[in-house]
């Protein structure tokens, strides 16, 4: 009885007069003061709140970190705009519904070349002090290896506003804040982006009244945001359009080829210079040999071995184009899409013609390489770590291979990883000249960097796919599952097309990211059993610019956001954003339009039940030449009917 007294006094005291005291802190536009007032998106939506269930508001101002703290001992007994996360959760509590969906990026100096976050290493940057975006940040960098110079200030604006003042040279904040005010404070907004959460209100972990007021506040938000229109208008009142800057990428790494292709050169001049010294030097024997008649003799046996050698250095220097040219052509060819035993093969071939007489050894991360009896034969040496002593290297390739020689002629990689060696049995056989072996052990070191950063591209896209996915789990459910069987369509699209593996890889990984701009677009829209107004359809057409400018910021994904930037564009040019047509469209986009609209068709959606196959199937004919470029659409009816699909063609 007595506690039923108490729950009752406790519930009449919140409803006739209930005074909060609100922790609020600088996080424009969420909440910040203006004219010494507060202001913000959340201050709206609690003074609303406030107002229907006759709450007392006072607002309590300090820095972000100090909120943390306040809140923890109860000196506030709400805090707005704040991050959910499990950690937190067990700290504070909660309300259930969020207000937006926000994430962490990375601005820098507006004159810094950035790429990715490893140009940060040895850099100063700058996080508030307690801010999930921030602790993000920091696992990101632990992740990649990299070390910074941390500078913790206590709000966002202070950090934008280090960056600013160059004190730092890049600084993490929120993505709201971020295009909010990047322009005032003079940075910019990379594509580097981390830790999707959702803003909530949060309150003293255990406060008698927190029941109350979170059932309040997550009733009017649910409220709010079934009202689609009245929660976009507020939406985009305070958040307005997004302005993205966009970095521009430095130039490809083939051009290290032409160190290769310079020493190659050089070591064939210095062979025509040769012959020209040698040539002079003829002449200049027989004239002595009119003048001087008493040394004929002498003169005839000088001139006998100047001819053999001169014969010598000219067949050396026709061997020497012919091989050159050789290896120009395997160089054209040279690509990180072959597979590493099969790059080694081609390279030792080529690199054999140089001297049969030699057996020559490709060293890399432990194993040799050698031809034998033209077949490319693989032996694992005794250590894969780089070498600083040459001896103990030839030592080790000798018991790896189990064969004696006399002479070595090798260059290593400057990482001691890589390494070229021509053996010789016969330490009176002519020896390949040091330069030669040079250039091409530079060549192998070439190939071997490209395909190291080819490998760490791919394992980039899978990983970064994957992340995003999962954010879009988050947001809208069936767009994961949509994405992965969009996925199988348009890789088998591709491979029927015979395209070759980077291309088909490249629309796997488009196909997965197609949907990735509806991070943007309100799940109230995504989510809306029955016809988006004009405005929300504004909206959801927005989705493939957005995905686009994020996917075209990662590093090797370039094409990728091309892919994704036109996959709704139209066979007749009535499509979107750009109103592209016929093969202007990029092909990877067409072979996704298709793939997207028969996936969409056969699934069922909140707004309709799916189609049956065959009405599907009628659709993708119907609009052939219209919506979808007619040959796809063909290709894609044969792979239906190898799998056993009835289609019937009209």
């Amino acid at each position: 009885m007595k506690h039923a007294l108490l729950t009752l006094l406790l519930v009449c005291s919140l409803y006739f007069a209930v005074s909060l005291r609100v922790g609020i802190y600088d996080n424009p536009p969420q909440v910040f003061l203006s004219a010494g007032r507060p202001a913000g998106l959340y201050i709206e939506v609690l003074e609303k709140i406030a107002k229907d269930n006759n709450w007392k508001l006072e607002y309590v101002f300090a820095t972000f970190p100090e909120q943390l703290e306040n809140l923890k001992t109860g000196k506030i007994d709400v805090l707005v705009s704040i991050a959910y996360t499990e950690e937190r959760a067990k700290v504070y509590d909660y309300n259930s519904e969020p207000l937006l969906l926000n994430w962490g990026v990375v601005c820098v100096e507006k004159s810094f070349e950035y790429r990715d976050i490893t140009d940060l290493a040895g850099k100063t940057v700058a996080v508030s002090k307690g801010d999930v975006y921030g602790q993000a940040f920091l696992r990101e960098l632990q992740r990649y290896s990299v070390s910074v110079d941390l500078l913790e200030v206590p709000d966002y604006p202070d950090v934008l506003r280090a960056v600013k003042e160059k004190r730092a040279l890049g600084g993490v904040v929120s993505r709201i804040y971020a295009v909010q005010n990047h322009e005032k404070f003079g940075v910019k907004i990379t594509g580097t982006i981390f830790s999707p959460v959702e803003l909530r209100f949060a309150f003293p972990k255990g406060s008698a009244i927190n029941a109350t007021l979170i059932d309040k506040i997550d009733e009017y938000l649910r409220k709010l945001k079934s009202d689609h229109e009245a929660y976009n208008s507020l939406i985009i009142r305070y958040l307005g359009m997004e302005k993205r800057v966009v970095p521009r990428w430095l130039g490809t790494l083939l051009l290290v080829t032409g160190v290769g292709l310079v020493v190659f050169a050089s070591w064939t001049l210095s062979l025509r210079v040769l012959v020209k010294l040698k040539t002079k030097e003829l002449l200049k024997a027989n004239e002595e040999l009119k003048k001087l008649n008493e040394e004929i003799m002498a003169q005839q046996q000088e001139l006998s071995a100047l001819n053999e050698q001169l014969e010598d250095t000219y067949a050396r220097l026709e061997s020497s184009l012919k091989r050159f040219s050789d290896m120009l052509s395997f160089l054209s060819s040279i690509s990180p899409d072959v597979s590493r035993e099969r790059f080694y093969s081609m390279f030792l071939s080529a690199v054999q013609r140089f001297d049969p007489n030699a057996l020559v050894v490709l060293m890399d991360e432990g194993y040799c390489y050698l031809l034998d009896e033209g077949s490319m034969k693989k032996v694992e040496t005794a250590r894969s770590t780089p070498f600083n002593n040459n001896d103990e290297f030839v030592e080790l390739i000798k018991d790896a291979l189990g064969t004696n020689f006399e002479k070595a002629v090798y260059n290593v990689s400057g990482n001691g990883e890589t390494a070229l060696l021509f053996l010789y049995r016969d330490v009176a056989i002519r020896c390949v000249e040091d330069e030669l072996v040079r250039a091409l052990c530079s060549v192998l070191t070439i190939y071997t960097k490209l395909k190291k950063h080819e490998e760490a591209l791919t394992s980039l896209s899978e990983g970064v796919s994957h992340a995003f996915l999962k954010a879009l789990e988050f947001h809208e459910q069936h767009t994961v599952k949509h994405s992965e069987t969009v996925k199988e369509y348009a890789v088998k699209i591709a491979r029927k097309l015979e395209l070759d593996e980077r291309q088909v890889r490249l629309i796997a990984c488009a196909a997965l990211l197609h949907d990735l701009g509806k991070l943007a677009v309100p799940s109230t829209i995504l989510n809306k059993p029955g016809r988006l107004s004009p405005d929300e359809l504004q909206i959801v057409k927005q989705h493939p610019v957005v995905a686009a400018e994020i996917i075209q910021h990662i590093k090797g994904l370039e094409e990728v956001a091309k892919i994704v930037r036109h996959h709704h564009e139209r066979w007749d040019g009535k499509g979107y954003p750009d109103g592209l047509s016929g093969e202007e469209i990029p092909l990877g986009a067409r072979i996704l339009c298709v793939a997207d609209a028969f996936e969409a068709m056969t699934s069922n959606r909140p707004y309709r039940k799916a189609m049956s196959i065959s009405d599907a199937v009628s659709e993708l004919i119907n609009n052939a030449g219209e919506q979808f470029d007619p040959n796809l659409v063909q290709i894609f009816l044969e792979i239906l009917k190898e799998e056993g699909v009835s289609v019937v063609e009209g």
